[in-house]
């Protein structure tokens, strides 16, 4: 069954799906390591007050991981952006598809 999406090409699709893998990786692995942090961080408030286990990675981090990813998401797509096209870059990509006829400019 053909994905039909009016408008792009086959090869912006190939682009624009490895810039979104790309973006997704980056927050799960910047989300993972800032939780990680956090809680190291605030583990002592969380005993002292005898939070439990549940409640704190359930409300707070349920609630501050969308703030965080809301707050940094330029952050992401830059690191994304840069990630991408320099993984493009070395696997020379980039020069097949501005040999193949593409703008500069579209890229």
């Amino acid at each position: 069954m053909k994905r039909y999406w009016p408008g792009f090409k086959i090869l912006d699709r190939y682009i624009l799906g490895k810039f979104l893998a790309t973006y997704f990786f980056a927050i799960a692995m910047i989300i993972v390591i800032v939780v990680i942090f956090d809680y190291v961080e605030k583990i002592d408030d969380f005993t002292e007050t005898h939070a439990p286990l549940k409640e704190v990675l359930f409300t707070y981090y349920l609630n501050f991981i969308p703030f965080f990813i809301n707050q940094f998401s330029g952050l992401f797509t830059f690191i994304a952006c840069i990630f991408f096209t320099s993984k493009m870059a070395y696997q020379t990509e980039i020069v097949a598809m501005l040999s193949g006829g593409m703008s500069f400019r579209r890229l």
